[in-house]
């Protein structure tokens, strides 16, 4: 009888964890891995990315490089008096299903005397947005790595001759050392529903690198995003 106890004890628990894996198979959500497959100093963009420039302004490059010491491919991006992003529309994905977005990055160079505050100083070495809407009119959460702007800082602002709003959001700025990997994690349904008043049907997602009006230089790395249904513990 207890043997019978057992296995009924056993059966039931790898049924559990069979559930729990089709559940969280059924909420992959989306995750941009940035590989390079390229030859050595080709500058090539990921599939499904495409590059956005400002019209009268400069723009930064943005491409994928293999990083030999950290043994990893990521997004790398220059900016030199320049201002530009690229963008992608992740197909399939539902930010109330997939709520928490993740991603690991790290500044090389940060654009001189940039503040997030100041619209003369507006810059940022990198810039993470997810947004929704229309070309006349776009709201987006940007979650930013600035230069003075003090961490924990947040505000409004709106480029575009007012069609396109932005809730921002600095998590880390020139206190945080230069060359070194982060990982950061947020809920971006509730920021962007905290923010607009809504969760938005589809997205697309942006990462920016901006120095024009600071006429300065900034340079960074994003080595992975991804969307998840539920929170995950962070690391470096």
């Amino acid at each position: 009888m207890r043997f019978r106890n057992a296995a009924v004890c056993v059966f039931s628990a790898l049924i559990g964890i069979i559930a729990l894996a089709a559940y969280a198979n059924s909420n992959v959500g989306w995750k941009e891995l940035f590989q390079f497959d390229g030859k050595a100093g080709e500058k090539i963009l990921p599939k499904g990315w495409e590059i956005r420039t400002k019209i009268g302004t400069a723009a930064s490059e943005f491409y994928l490089v293999k990083d030999e010491k950290d043994n990893m491919s990521c997004l790398h991006m220059e900016s030199d008096k320049s201002s530009g992003s690229v963008i992608c529309n992740p197909e399939k994905v539902n930010l109330k299903d997939t709520p928490m977005i993740r991603w690991k990055w790290r500044v090389k160079a940060l654009p001189q005397g940039g503040d997030g505050r100041e619209g003369g100083k507006d810059d940022q070495a990198i810039g993470i947005y997810v947004g929704t809407g229309s070309l006349l009119s776009k709201k987006s959460v940007s979650y930013r790595w600035d230069t003075e702007t003090p961490k924990g800082s947040e505000g409004n602002c709106s480029y575009v001759a007012g069609t396109l709003k932005i809730k921002w959001f600095t998590l880390r700025n020139k206190e945080d050392a230069l060359g070194e990997w982060f990982v950061e994690e947020r809920n971006v349904a509730e920021d962007f529903k905290n923010a607009w008043g809504y969760y938005p049907d589809e997205i697309y997602i942006s990462v920016s690198s901006n120095s024009q009006y600071t006429a300065s230089k900034a340079s960074a790395d994003l080595n992975w995003i991804e969307l998840n249904p539920i929170a995950v513990e962070t690391k470096k």
